[in-house]
């Protein structure tokens, strides 16, 4: 967001990316199951104090609230509302907004009595200020555009919000990327972010951050919510899965965030442990951002998703047979434009073609667990086709970063997100403000232009449809598999929002013991 998660807001939805990715720690190899870790079942219950721990999916190295780079989303959204929520399905409810109401691409929205931390009233200045240094900041604002044109005051308790498309994208992107700040509280050069984040209104706010960046927040008992039930609440940095899940058996931690998939089975086989399974947006994918399109379809052809699939998943998976994740595309695309990829003597033909230098080794840089064990048996099948790669394991704020400074050569992610549809995704991934660089044609990029153009959802479908079929010639990702997200947490824990596992948006004020 799952984002990404990178944040998500930053790469997976807009800004969450997206985004989906956890600290890489221990990998299985291609050859093999995915295995298992951890200990079995527990014989006794954990007991559950008054601090509710949780392992997070990335590191929170900033709490800016407006630049969406280095922040993670469990603290951001326990420190700050936004106007709108997702339910446990993940369909998008008033938050801080009361009641709303839509005529053509104007919403008028009341907000309900609701402060801030500081005790200060939420009001429509706030509101309007936080849109403003979102949509004014580089890394947000083109993209923001293409959903809200803007929010303007009506009086104290209203605003109006203008709105592009003609769908209902623009709840879910208020739901994730807007954090309501106070009016003139923001200043990047005055305030260190990474040392602390301004006032909010949400259910916890910050008390301290250590040099491990484990974020320790403290109940609001005035949170319009009402006061949460665990009174403090600690953020860890992501670790790998089989560190984690003894974590959770020993009662070290209440909940890790987006466990990989070769630890959930044992999670699942131990009496203390719930275990949430949440079809996700999210499509586990290669990119590939070097190369020409010979270069690119080889790599396309070349890869054995049906081994990856046994070998990251343990066979759960389906090999992908679509661009993007079946739940992104919904029913206006799914089963629209379909491949079978993996023909590895095509894929020699087509690297024949190919100028690219094949001389060079190139690096797959991945961000998670299964995303590395991906590029491993990635690095296998193109290897036997006479294209060396290395496969990287970094942080995900550190891919976000290599992202940004353009220096990614392949990168294996599960990206997708709760807030877009196709032709939207497709423009965060491919349009002209996107902060990806895939070496597509000119021909494809005015394409996007050309439906990003279009206000009408309806009347952009056929070019949407041949866009896809477009991205099977230029070949600038290659879909893996759809990804199933799950979180693990503590017995005796409730008000858990299964969809917090595909979204990565935690509301732990209404968590209850």
């Amino acid at each position: 967001m799952s984002t990404p998660q990178v944040s998500r807001r930053q790469f997976l939805g807009g800004s969450a990316a997206l985004l989906a990715m956890m600290g890489v720690g221990g990998l299985a190899g291609c050859s093999g199951g995915n295995g298992g870790s951890g200990s079995g079942a527990a014989t006794g219950g954990i007991a559950l104090t008054d601090t509710f721990t949780m392992i997070s999916v990335a590191s929170n190295d900033s709490f800016d609230p407006i630049v969406g780079t280095g922040v993670d989303k469990v603290t951001m959204h326990s420190v700050f509302d936004n106007l709108f929520m997702f339910d446990g399905e993940g369909n998008v409810q008033p938050m801080l907004v009361d009641t709303y109401e839509q005529n053509g691409n104007v919403v008028t929205a009341t907000l309900r009595d609701a402060s801030f931390s500081d005790g200060a009233p939420v009001t429509a200045d706030d509101v309007v200020y936080s849109w403003e240094m979102l949509s004014a900041d580089p890394s947000q604002g083109p993209y923001m555009s293409n959903y809200i044109s803007g929010i303007t005051k009506v009086d104290d308790k209203t605003v109006e919000i203008g709105v592009v498309r003609d769908d209902t994208s623009w709840m879910n992107i208020l739901a994730e990327t807007i954090y309501v700040i106070p009016n003139g509280s923001y200043d990047p050069e005055a305030n260190d972010y990474a040392a602390q984040p301004p006032v909010g209104s949400g259910a916890y706010t910050f008390e301290s951050v250590d040099e491990a960046r484990t974020v320790t927040l403290k109940a609001n008992e005035d949170y319009w919510g009402g006061a949460p039930a665990f009174k403090t609440v600690v953020v860890q940095a992501p670790v790998d899965s089989s560190t984690s899940l003894v974590a959770l058996q020993n009662g070290e931690v209440n909940c890790v965030s987006m466990m990989a998939e070769t630890a959930v089975e044992t999670a699942r086989e131990d009496a203390n442990l719930n275990v949430v399974e949440f079809e996700a947006w999210g499509q586990q994918m290669l990119g590939v951002l070097v190369g020409d399109q010979a270069f690119r379809s080889a790599i396309f052809h070349a890869i054995n998703t049906q081994n990856i699939v046994d070998v990251v998943t343990g066979g759960a998976a389906t090999p992908a047979t679509q661009f993007f994740a079946k739940k992104l595309l919904g029913e206006d695309y799914d089963g629209v434009v379909t491949f079978e990829a993996y023909d590895p003597e095509l894929a020699k033909e087509e690297l024949a073609k190919s100028s690219t230098d094949l001389s060079q080794t190139y690096t797959i840089t991945a961000s998670d667990e299964a995303g590395a064990q991906c590029a491993q048996c990635i690095q296998q099948d193109l290897a036997a086709i006479g294209i060396n790669v290395e496969v990287e394991s970094v942080d995900v704020n550190t891919w976000s970063s290599k992202l940004m400074d353009q220096t990614l050569q392949m990168f294996n992610n599960a990206l997708g997100t709760d807030m877009l549809a196709t032709d939207s995704f497709i423009q965060l991934l491919f349009g002209d403000t996107s902060v990806y660089y895939y070496p597509i044609s000119d021909e494809l990029k005015a394409k996007i232009a050309e439906m990003n153009s279009i206000p009408s959802v309806v009347e952009r479908h056929d070019l949407v449809v041949e866009i896809l079929n477009d991205m099977q010639v230029e070949c600038p990702i290659v879909p893996l598999y759809d990804t199933v997200n799950y979180d693990v947490y503590t017995k005796g824990i409730e008000g858990y929002l299964p969809s917090s596992a595909g979204t990565y948006v935690y509301y732990l004020g209404k968590l209850t013991k």
